[in-house]
């Protein structure tokens, strides 16, 4: 699961038959964030590189504000999700490329420079230094970003029933939120390194969602060894009967928090 996982930039595998899922029930960024992301689009004639770009969500929000949109996974399955959205969407400045951050050192010579590199729900899978100082060479602005933490954390009765089905076909969950880690683990990181105007950026807010996203959101966090295919009904039937138990309608609120580490290089300045 996304966050419990020992998997380290495991080229892909940890994604593996989850792309359909994730493309459906991970969430968008909100508009403010993507406004402050344009301060690195040099008025829409800039480059942009997503890196771990998954099925394409943040890339795609971005890409009409850059000449060149450039997202990395590696999952192929990721990026052919993330191919069938940008054509849906009418995206035409959008390229994909099957690599990890792992390749970003050997592939910097053919990738070129970027205005802004953006890393949206992946750093905990990537190797932070080595990830941060590869990317300090080819971007100018740098965006590590998550949209939203795990719900099992959160305080609500709902949530609480979630951790429990979950708890019982995975074992003990860390109560650390593996977003707030990897991002101070990012700033850290970066601090060492020597980046520039170091920003956190945060927005929270409220959104009504049922039984059906709570289980393909978690689905998507999921490998198939955790949650096999067959399983996958019995597993939505145990978490529709305890979140049914404490909220009857089926229908429960979420708070969901944005947070991302904004910073510049020497390569870009202050930005």
């Amino acid at each position: 699961m996304d966050g419990d996982a020992s998997a380290v930039d495991s080229g892909g595998r940890a994604f593996a038959g989850r792309a359909a899922l994730y493309a459906r029930y991970r969430r968008d960024y909100p508009a403010e964030f993507i406004l402050r992301l344009r301060q690195f689009s040099r008025d829409g004639h800039g480059r942009l590189l997503d890196l771990g770009c998954g099925t394409g969500q943040l890339l795609l929000q971005l890409a009409g504000f850059f000449d060149d949109a450039v997202g990395i996974d590696p999952e192929p399955g990721m990026l052919r999700e993330a191919e069938r959205a940008a054509r849906e969407r009418e995206v035409p400045n959008a390229q994909w490329i099957e690599a990890g951050s792992r390749d970003l050192e050997e592939s910097a010579l053919a990738l070129g420079c970027f205005d802004l590199v953006t890393v949206g729900t992946a750093f905990h899978f990537m190797e932070p230094r080595t990830t941060l100082a590869a990317l300090q060479r080819i971007g100018d602005g740098v965006a590590v970003a998550y949209a939203g933490s795990p719900m099992w954390l959160h305080p609500d009765p709902w949530a609480k029933a979630l951790r429990g089905v979950l708890e019982a076909r995975l074992g003990p969950l860390r109560d650390l939120d593996f977003t707030e880690e990897a991002l101070g683990v990012c700033e850290a990181t970066m601090h060492d390194l020597g980046y520039l105007g170091i920003e956190r950026w945060e927005q929270s807010y409220e959104e009504t969602i049922d039984i059906d996203f709570v289980v393909g959101h978690i689905l998507s966090a999921t490998s198939t060894q955790q949650i096999p295919p067959a399983q996958r009904r019995n597993f939505e039937d145990d978490v529709r009967s305890a979140i049914t138990a404490v909220a009857p309608s089926g229908h429960v609120v979420e708070t969901v928090v944005i947070r991302a580490i904004i910073a510049s290089t020497e390569r870009g300045g202050a930005g």
